[in-house]
């Protein structure tokens, strides 16, 4: 049986064409099976000045590489700031106590600058929600671990042991749902 591998892109999803002969003598037909590799939304480039090392071909498969990761146009699109007008959550803040004057008095602001927080969050909200949703698999084994090793018979360590087990399910529940967040966050 010949194959002949020909590839086409089809809506950024890369699909693979094999044609077979048929093997009955004097009779040639061909076939075509399609074999779709789960490539959307990625960003596949072959690397020309990559060097052959001890691991690696030279093609990169990145994912979220050339995404438009413009917030504001994305707040500006969700109408996030007239929603926020509209829910008077802003005069709540300013009966509260919580003016821009009070904010600027506090230089929550530099402090914030100071610390890289800006950047943080920066980069936090261009991480792959799906290394950000795995995080949380450590922590919900400790949280297993900690249920089945810790003794039943002593009430203090009982109380350590519920006080652990929440602290870490916690944390883990935190990165799962804020991995799926994440991801609604960056495909709007």
């Amino acid at each position: 049986m010949a194959g002949v591998l020909q590839q086409s892109d089809l809506l950024g999803r890369r699909i693979s064409m094999q044609t077979s002969m048929s093997t009955y003598p004097g009779r040639q037909r061909l076939c075509f099976r399609p074999v779709v590799a789960g490539t959307w939304r990625k960003v596949n480039k072959v690397d020309d000045t990559w060097k052959k090392g001890f691991f690696g071909s030279g093609y990169f498969n990145e994912g979220n590489a050339s995404a438009d990761n413009n917030y504001l146009k994305r707040i500006e699109g969700a109408k996030l700031l007239s929603s926020l007008e509209k829910s008077g959550l802003l005069s709540k803040a300013d009966k509260a106590g919580l003016t821009l004057s009070r904010i600027e008095q506090s230089k929550l602001l530099s402090t914030a600058e100071n610390l890289g927080l800006l950047a943080t969050l920066e980069r936090l909200l261009v991480t792959d929600p799906g290394k950000v949703t795995a995080l949380s698999i450590p922590f919900f084994i400790a949280a297993a671990g900690i249920l089945v090793t810790f003794p039943h018979d002593n009430a203090p360590l009982q109380a350590l042991q519920y006080l652990l087990v929440a602290l870490t399910a916690g944390i883990s529940i935190t990165f799962f749902v804020g991995g799926f967040a994440l991801a609604a966050i960056q495909d709007e």
